[in-house]
């Protein structure tokens, strides 16, 4: 697919601009360390904090409602490492995102504490989340 060339794209280091999602996932992952390897995917204008697949964290995913942006995110995790076997899920209901996907295929089940662990989390968030979301379906 050809690409429009008036979306710049970058590849930068997070920083200040990406505190409030880097808190998010410091407090959520297992092995936070894996922030030192994040990066974020600028296009057009708009961050994409990426966190790669390492240890415990078997993959990762990135959305987006417009498709361009999806393929540009996709070519630039394809050319970096520790984001490995990237591919994009196409969406198929229009209130949904698409998503770049990168590392072991996604567990094909609705157990949240299952996908919690593929995704790196640790023990306590997953608890956290699953009690949240408990709470709401009473």
């Amino acid at each position: 697919m050809k690409h429009r060339p008036t979306l710049r794209v970058e590849v930068r280091e997070p920083d200040r601009r990406d505190e409030w999602e880097l808190s998010w996932y410091r407090e959520r992952l297992a092995d936070p360390t894996l922030l030192d390897y994040a990066v974020v995917i600028v296009v057009d204008g708009t961050g994409y904090l990426v966190v790669p697949r390492c240890g415990r964290r078997r993959g990762g995913y990135v959305s987006a409602n417009d498709a361009e942006v999806i393929w540009h995110l996709c070519d630039q995790l394809r050319a970096l490492p520790r984001f490995p076997d990237v591919r994009v899920r196409w969406s198929t209901d229009p209130d949904v995102c698409h998503a770049v996907e990168w590392g072991d295929p996604v567990p094909n089940t609705p157990d949240d504490r299952v996908r919690g662990k593929f995704y790196g989390y640790s023990d306590e968030a997953i608890a956290e989340y699953a009690e949240e979301v408990d709470g709401r379906e009473q």
